[in-house]
């Protein structure tokens, strides 16, 4: 875990500098949710698992996916102090979300991405 914190302080060096606006911080959050484990060569448990569930249909697999989301922001984006997620909708390609928090209630969507060649794929 300490490795990965300071990997986190090093990818997101600025986030700690002054007031970033709501479009950035969203920009930043989104980068780290639409990227699979696995894809950055230099960091390659950065990102979120997500990706791996095949179906987000149940109420179980919803749950799940809300975990793997709050996981992989406490990991890689301690500094927006998300401490909630809740998916709003879930399509084959994009998942809505609302995140609470440090952050009053910000309701973002990314990219849910079909398998992508992985640093262990290739």
């Amino acid at each position: 875990m300490v490795a990965r914190a300071a990997a986190t302080d090093k990818f997101f060096e600025n986030c700690g500098g002054p007031p970033m606006s709501a479009a950035a911080i969203e920009e930043r959050l989104r980068l780290t949710l639409e990227v699979r484990p696995g894809e950055r060569a230099l960091l390659p448990s950065f990102g979120c698992r997500v990706h791996e569930l095949p179906a987000i249909e149940t109420e179980h697999e919803r749950r799940l996916a809300e975990v793997l989301i709050e996981e992989a922001l406490h990991d890689w984006a301690p500094w927006a102090g998300v401490r909630r997620v809740s998916l709003l909708s879930v399509g084959e390609e994009q998942i809505s979300l609302r995140l609470t928090g440090r952050l009053p209630g910000m309701e973002i969507s990314f990219r849910r991405s079909a398998e992508r060649d992985t640093v262990e794929g290739r």
